[in-house]
């Protein structure tokens, strides 16, 4: 038998909400994973789908498992961040309620900040019904306005890390994820930014989940207008200036992030020009 006290604690964070549908194929990969030292807490944000008689008859099944109700709607950012302020582990990572994980998702993360003493993330490639999503960006990038670089600039798919394995000491330091002037559009971003301020990304090059792209999910059905990228944008350069960056770095990183947000919304008003005038 495995002695689970040789490894490290790892916390499973599912923040849950209006998930009946689709949260049975997650739950049961929580279940198959063969790590030994897992234990799963899910928040249920108040909603009447059944999502939380759901979960609870699942965690009547499985000792390692904890369900809290909501009483009142939290939203994702707030549900998410109670689940991290719970977490009593070494590594935590967020179990989203429609992205089912392989058995072998957080042993092979576990292993791989195990490995990275100077890491505070392992994230994996992605699986989704779209295609797969890798994000090999930051491979090798040890220093941090390196990676701050990268991040503000939103090479690739900056939010695939967001489903890795997480130190719960960065995660915790980290502040939790924030809302900003857009709300909770792309709260990860800012997030990730300070994480990645905090230490290395690893990646395992081998796809641990399958992400769904779902019409009715938030990623497809928010509102990304003008106000909203700015407010995130504004997110973004309050994450580098409350940064242990030098001043001189952290000039550089805010002057370079208007001028990227200034030539992506000039992108955009050609595009559509062009698609007006066709």
């Amino acid at each position: 038998m495995t002695d689970s006290a040789a490894f490290p604690r790892v916390v499973a964070c599912m923040p849950a909400w209006n998930a009946a549908a689709f949260v049975s194929p997650v739950l049961e990969s929580l279940a198959a994973q063969t790590y030994p030292a897992l234990s799963v807490l899910i928040s249920v944000d108040a909603c009447e789908d059944g999502t939380a008689e759901l979960c609870e008859a699942f965690a009547a099944r499985h000792a390692n498992v904890r369900v809290v109700r909501q009483p009142q709607r939290l939203g994702w950012v707030e549900n998410s961040n109670t689940l991290l302020r719970m977490a009593d582990g070494d590594f935590v990572f967020f179990a989203f309620h429609d992205d089912p994980l392989r058995p072998d998702y957080v042993s092979k993360l576990a292993a791989a900040l195990q490995r990275s003493p100077g890491a505070v993330l392992a994230f994996s490639d992605v699986d989704t019904n779209q295609g797969r999503y890798c994000y090999d960006v930051l491979d090798g990038v040890r220093d941090p306005y390196a990676r701050a670089r990268h991040i503000l600039r939103g090479d690739g798919e900056w939010w695939v890390p967001n489903r890795g394995l997480m130190r719960a000491s960065a995660a915790k330091a980290a502040g939790g994820l924030r809302r900003h002037l857009a709300g909770e559009f792309s709260a990860d971003w800012p997030w990730l930014l300070r994480l990645a301020l905090m230490g290395e990304f690893v990646r395992v090059p081998d796809a641990l989940l399958h992400k769904n792209f779902r019409p009715t999910g938030l990623s497809t059905t928010w509102n990304k207008g003008f106000s909203r990228r700015v407010g995130v944008q504004l997110g973004l350069l309050r994450a580098i200036q409350s940064s242990a960056l030098p001043p001189g770095q952290k000039l550089r990183l805010h002057a370079g992030r208007i001028w990227r947000g200034v030539q992506e919304e000039r992108w955009r008003l050609q595009s559509r020009l062009g698609r007006a005038g066709a």
